[in-house]
């Protein structure tokens, strides 16, 4: 009987052995391939009979955290880096090389690295390959100087080429560009920019851009790494770079899903109408949201407007919504369905009241607050105060008028939108620095409360 229960404790001490072992072989695929959370809630859970039928769905995507470094897929980038004239002021270029052999040594032997530099040409001073020497990296970027114009079309091409060299399932491939001035050669129109960024994003490539310091054009930098399916950072101090192109590494190094997309399938005649801050596209009768590439820890909250029929009273379905992504280990896409969302119509108003999830409400002013604030920066470049202070006015008409008005979040907008309007009364008196400053952060405020 001893013997017995001898064998059978080491049988199972084996056996454990093995599947703890099998576990640690196969976490790196697990943890990249874990399933996003989604999150789909109404503003409220009625409509009030014969009412125009405006409701607005909050849709919330969560991808898991705590995936440890060690386990993270390998990487594979591309390290575009503006060197023209205008880099050698303020110390930029030093800051810069300072960040790229911070990245250098992040790195690890199975990671990917190429460093493409553009000024009125582009160069690659070290195509891609395995970051085995890295002394080599180390000093080509110590050989990087600045002169001459901004070539970026061309510097974001060529971190295409060299990142689709080896662009294969199993690794995470980011083109990384950085730039500190406006484009000025080759293809220099925002739309185009951003469109090329998008279809380079399809081949499986995701696009993040820095912009440093006043001069950069942040319209076309946010729009590029929008369409890319990256982040766009901005630096307004030549120091910061170091930090942010450590979250872009961290942010790189822990993708769990690229590709992501929320598909809205409106029913029973619902109309999809619009999703703030964000663009989407038709597949068949559904909307098609973007939303780039997600990590560890990280959220992404869209606010989707419908129009519902509300000419009869009871259970109403609205639409059917779904996430699809592709697994950033093997490619594979997965796509997984959420209940339909039906609301009520009904016929008292104390009920519609009562019905009314105050949290989706004050996230609902917040996104968009920020995507007309947005709206009111674009103004302010075009010289059109006026039209700017329009918006800013119907921002906190809108604020003072959401159910969650009292919400400190929607105060802080509320603060936030009067100070503008503000400093907008103010610019004359404001030297041109000032100006670019202070449009550069509005409108990075609002890239940022718009994609998280």
């Amino acid at each position: 009987m001893k013997t017995k229960s001898l064998s059978t404790v080491t049988t199972l001490y084996f056996t454990m052995l093995f599947l703890l072992s099998l576990a640690v072989i196969l976490s790196p695929l697990l943890a990249a391939g874990s399933a996003l959370n989604m999150d789909v809630r109404p503003e409220n859970s009625t409509l009030l009979y014969r009412s125009n039928g405006s409701s607005t769905i909050q849709i919330r995507v969560v991808a898991p955290d705590g995936i440890p470094l060690p386990d993270r897929p390998p990487l594979n980038l591309a390290l575009v880096l503006d060197k023209s004239g205008s880099m050698g002021e303020e110390g930029k270029m030093d800051y810069v090389r300072q960040a790229a052999h911070m990245l250098v040594n992040r790195l690890g032997p199975e990671d990917i690295l190429t460093i493409v530099t553009y000024d009125n040409q582009v160069r690659v001073p070290i195509s891609a390959r395995r970051v085995k020497d890295t002394q080599q990296f180390h000093r080509v970027i110590d050989g990087i100087y600045p002169g001459g114009r901004t070539y970026l079309s061309g510097g974001l091409e060529e971190g295409f080429r060299q990142a689709k060299r080896y662009r294969k399932n199993g690794y995470v491939s980011r083109v990384i560009l950085l730039s500190d001035g406006l484009a000025n050669v080759g293809v220099t129109d925002l739309r185009q920019l951003s469109r090329r960024a998008g279809t380079m994003y399809e081949s499986s490539i995701a696009v993040s851009t820095f912009g440093m310091g006043y001069e950069f054009n942040e319209n076309l930098l946010a729009a590029m790494a929008t369409g890319g399916g990256g982040s766009y950072h901005y630096i307004s101090r030549p120091g910061d770079v170091l930090a942010a192109l450590k979250r872009e590494f961290n942010m790189a190094a822990s993708t769990v899903a690229s590709g992501v997309e929320i598909i809205i399938r409106p029913m029973d005649g619902c109309r999809f109408e619009s999703a703030p801050g964000h663009g989407w596209k038709l597949e068949g009768s559904s909307a098609v949201i973007g939303l780039g590439d997600l990590s560890a820890g990280e959220t992404r909250t869209l606010m989707a407007r419908m129009n519902v029929p509300t000419g009869n009273l009871g259970d109403q379905g609205v639409a059917d919504v779904a996430i699809r992504y592709r697994n950033p280990v093997t490619g594979e896409t997965s796509r997984y369905e959420q209940a339909p969302i039906i609301l009520s119509i009904v016929d008292d108003p104390s009920v519609h009241r009562e019905n009314i999830d105050i949290k989706v409400q004050e996230k609902k002013a917040v996104i968009e607050t920020n995507a007309l604030m947005d709206e009111a920066a674009k103004k302010v470049d075009e010289g059109d105060r006026d039209g700017a202070r329009s918006i800013i006015q119907k921002v906190i008409g809108a604020l003072k008028a959401s159910p969650a008005a009292s919400a400190p979040a929607v105060q802080e907008e509320m603060e936030r939108a009067q100070e503008y309007s503000g400093r907008i009364d103010g610019m004359d008196d404001m030297a041109p620095a000032e100006v670019k400053e202070m449009q550069k952060d509005q409108k990075y405020r609002s890239y940022r409360e718009l994609h998280q």
